[in-house]
C-alpha cells in the first residue's frame, strides 16, 4: 500500500513538472495564445503627436482633447491659449499629467516640415508609447511606416481612412499599432442632404489629382451617390499651394476652374480645406453670378463668406471630446486593439441667407427653421 502512494506521489510530481516550462516553451493552446487581455498594466504612457500639416481643424481637435483631459482631472493647469498645434502641444507639456501619462515636450510634428532624417528619427523613436496623428497624410505616412515603430498611434481628423489606406474598416485594423477614428456616413450625410434639398443634375468638384485629395474631398462617396440618384460629376484638378508664396497661382488656377465648369453644373461642391476664407466671395463672385449652388464640404466659415450651405461631416471640438475620452481609456489601461472606433459627429446644417437671395435659391421655411445657424451678414469684398 505505501509503495503504491509512493508511485502515485512521483506520478503527480512529474505530471506538475510537465507543466512548469521554462521561458520559450509554453503549454497554452494557441487559442488561449491569441486573446489579448482587455486592460493591460502600463507604468507611464508617453505621448507625442504628428499633425498632416498647419490646419486650424486639427488644432482645435487637439485643444478640445486637452480640455476633455482637464476637465476629467487628467490635466492640471491647462491653458488652452495656443493658436497653433505647436503651441497647444506646449501648453498641454506644461499643464500637469495624472499620474500614467506623460505627454513628451517638444515631441509634435508637422510632416511637411521634416526632412526624411527626421521622419527616420520619429520612426526609431523608443521613448514614445503613443503618437497622436491628425490628418490624412500624416495617418498615411505612419500606417505605410508602421513595420518601423514600436509605439502605438491614434489617426484623427481623416475624412474617409479606408480610402486613404489607414483603416481596412469600421472594426479591423491594418496593423497591431493602429486606432483610427472612423465615421465612413460623413460625406454621403452630406450629399445626401444637398440632393434632398436641390435635386440637381450636374454637380463640379475641383480637387488635387492625388489619392490623398481623393480621399478627403470625399469623392468615393460622391461616385456613390452618383449612382444611386443619377446626377453626373463634372471634375477639374488644381494643385494645392506648396507654400505661402503660391497661393496666387493657387486662386488663379482654382478661380478659372470653376468658370470652365460654370456652363455644365447646377451646384458646385467646395471640398479644398486649402482656401482662406477672406478669398471666397471673389472666387464664387462668378459661380453666383450664373446661378450656379454652393456647397461648401469641409467647413461653416465657409459658409459665413458666401457659400450657400454646409451640412456638417466634421466638427473638431466634437471629435476633440472624443479623442480625449479615447486617450483616457488608453491611458487606463484598454488595449489599442480593444478600443471603439467608430464615433458619428452629430450633424448640423448652415445657410448664408444673402446668398440664397441672390440665387433665388428655393429653401423651404421648415428648412431655415431646424438650421443651426444663418448668416445674413454681408458677403464682403475680397480682391485676387
Amino acid at each position: 500500500m505505501a509503495e503504491k502512494r509512493k508511485k502515485q506521489w512521483i506520478a503527480w510530481i512529474l505530471l506538475a513538472a510537465m507543466t512548469i516550462l521554462p521561458a520559450g516553451c509554453s503549454s497554452q493552446n494557441e487559442e488561449t495564445k491569441e486573446k489579448e487581455p482587455l486592460v493591460q498594466i502600463r507604468e507611464t504612457v508617453r505621448i507625442g503627436c504628428l499633425e498632416s500639416e498647419e490646419y486650424y481643424f486639427y488644432t482645435e481637435q487637439l485643444d478640445s482633447a486637452a480640455d476633455t483631459l482637464a476637465k476629467e482631472g487628467w490635466l492640471k493647469g491647462y491653458s488652452g491659449d495656443g493658436e497653433d498645434t505647436e503651441a497647444v502641444w506646449s501648453d498641454i507639456c506644461s499643464a500637469d499629467s495624472k499620474e500614467g501619462m506623460e505627454f513628451v515636450d517638444s515631441t509634435v510634428y508637422d510632416i511637411t516640415r521634416m526632412s526624411e532624417a527626421d521622419q527616420a528619427a520619429l520612426l526609431e523613436r523608443r521613448d514614445l508609447d503613443l503618437l497622436l496623428v491628425f490628418g490624412t497624410a500624416a495617418g498615411e505616412w505612419i500606417t505605410k511606416n508602421s513595420d518601423a515603430i514600436s509605439y502605438d498611434y491614434m489617426v484623427f481628423g481623416s475624412a474617409d481612412p479606408v480610402t486613404a489606406g489607414i483603416a481596412a474598416g469600421e472594426t479591423e485594423r491594418l496593423n497591431s499599432h493602429a486606432f483610427v477614428h472612423i465615421d465612413s456616413k460623413r460625406t454621403g450625410r452630406q450629399i445626401d442632404m444637398a440632393y434632398r434639398l436641390f435635386h440637381f443634375q450636374d454637380i463640379g468638384v475641383v480637387y488635387e489629382d492625388s489619392a490623398a485629395a481623393y480621399s478627403y474631398s470625399g469623392i468615393r462617396q460622391l461616385e456613390e451617390r452618383s449612382k444611386e440618384y443619377g446626377f453626373r460629376i463634372h471634375t477639374l484638378h488644381v494643385s494645392e499651394p506648396e507654400d505661402e508664396t503660391d497661393y496666387q497661382r493657387y486662386y488663379g488656377e482654382l478661380k478659372a476652374a470653376y468658370a470652365e465648369l460654370i456652363p455644365d453644373i447646377d451646384v458646385l461642391y467646395i471640398t479644398t480645406g486649402k482656401i482662406e476664407d477672406e478669398k471666397l466671395p471673389w472666387l464664387l463672385e462668378d459661380v453666383h453670378k450664373a446661378g450656379v449652388i454652393t456647397v461648401a464640404e469641409t467647413q461653416e466659415s465657409q459658409v459665413k463668406y458666401g457659400a450657400l450651405v454646409h451640412i456638417t461631416m466634421s466638427d473638431p471640438v466634437e471629435e476633440g471630446v472624443f479623442a480625449g475620452k479615447t486617450i483616457m481609456d488608453y491611458a487606463a489601461g484598454t488595449p489599442i486593439g480593444k478600443l471603439n472606433q467608430v464615433y458619428e459627429i452629430t450633424p448640423k446644417i448652415v445657410f448664408n441667407y444673402d446668398t440664397a437671395k441672390l440665387l433665388n435659391a428655393e429653401i423651404p421655411m421648415s428648412t431655415y427653421l431646424i438650421a443651426d445657424a444663418i448668416y445674413p451678414g454681408d458677403l464682403g469684398e475680397a480682391g485676387q
